[in-house]
């Protein structure tokens, strides 16, 4: 086990290539880590799987990213209260858990991360950055799904109005109608504010 500690210490933590065969090639060590106790052997472990996640990341292997995110937080427990290098190692977990959350389109998860982030580190611009930018996303879909409502209705009430509604489907079929064109105006407004923000 100490060999493979010390052997860490001889590669480029800084190239994905080289972080990813190491891993892989110690798979067995990295991932029985449930009888280790010692905070430096816990914390050295912690620093090899940060790595290994920078690395996933950049390959875009979120799922095998998940599951790293999670022994890494069992890992931050066994040393929450007892090591000077939990704060860090906490916050690196946090982003990375925000940034696999972000990549796989679940944006309030990935939210509530960079929120709790913003709050560690308030002039992070990357958090402000990532959090505002899912915030974005999160009102798009928000904003599709209402259209396709919208969409949907006036289809339905315009085919079937007259057999569901009754003499009342011409107030109804107005109210939609207004309904419908006052959503895509606001789509249209909003995406063409969102290019001008964006240029």
């Amino acid at each position: 086990m100490n060999n493979i500690i010390e052997n860490s210490h001889k590669i480029d933590k800084d190239y994905s290539e080289e972080i990813i065969e190491f891993y892989r090639e110690n798979l067995s060590y990295f991932d029985n880590f449930d009888s280790i106790s010692e905070i430096d052997t816990i914390e050295e472990i912690i620093l090899i799987k940060q790595k290994y996640c920078e690395a996933l990341e950049s390959k875009a292997h979120y799922k095998e990213l998940t599951v790293i995110l999670k022994h890494l937080f069992i890992l931050l427990e066994k040393i929450k209260s007892k090591s000077q290098k939990y704060d860090n190692y906490y916050e690196r977990a946090l982003f990375y858990e925000g940034i696999v959350f972000g990549r796989q389109e679940k944006y309030s998860e990935s939210n509530r991360r960079f929120k709790e982030l913003i709050t560690i580190d308030p002039s992070n611009e990357s958090y402000k950055n990532w959090y505002q930018s899912n915030k974005k996303k999160i009102f798009d879909k928000r904003l599709s799904l209402s259209k396709n409502i919208v969409m949907i209705t006036t289809v339905f009430t315009t085919l079937f109005g007259n057999y569901i509604f009754g003499h009342f489907n011409f107030q109804i079929m107005i109210f939609v109608f207004v309904l419908f064109i006052g959503t895509f105006s606001f789509t249209h407004l909003y995406r063409k504010r969102s290019i001008k923000t964006n240029d």
